[in-house]
């Protein structure tokens, strides 16, 4: 079956709806399935940078991947990240947490785990959006 392009705007209306499914996952203490969710909102995101960066209303198949270390490169931020250092740890945090592996995991993630990854999360959701507004 072919997947359908995703255009960028709609990257970030997925991304809001998965973080707000995330939230009430975590709220109801089920922490593993909501760090599991609330990955693709980072991964959303930055599909949604890419696509606004490179001026293109879908995105490009070299960039339909899970890998956030890729589509940070893609959309040109590496470099922007590092020169702030609590955001390129807190995004270190995500990517060592989140992975679409996690699903799998024989043990699940508890309640510290994603104490830590939704602040990490919120820190470069939040870093993440303000790059978009600027940008618009």
């Amino acid at each position: 079956m072919k997947r359908k392009r995703m255009k960028g705007t709609a990257f970030e209306q997925v991304a809001r709806r998965v973080l707000a499914n995330a939230r009430f996952l975590l709220r109801h203490r089920r922490w593993h399935s909501a760090i599991y969710l609330a990955g693709y909102a980072v991964e959303c995101r930055l599909k949604a940078a890419i696509c606004r960066v490179k001026g293109l209303a879908t995105l490009p198949p070299e960039y339909q991947t899970h890998d956030l270390w890729r589509l940070l490169e893609g959309a040109g931020l590496v470099e922007r990240m590092r020169r702030d250092p609590d955001i390129f740890k807190a995004f270190e945090r995500v990517t060592r947490i989140w992975g679409t592996e996690i699903r799998y995991a024989p043990k699940p993630y508890g309640r510290s785990e994603a104490v830590d990854f939704f602040d990490a999360l919120r820190r470069v959701i939040t870093w993440l959006e303000a790059i978009a507004q600027r940008g618009k």
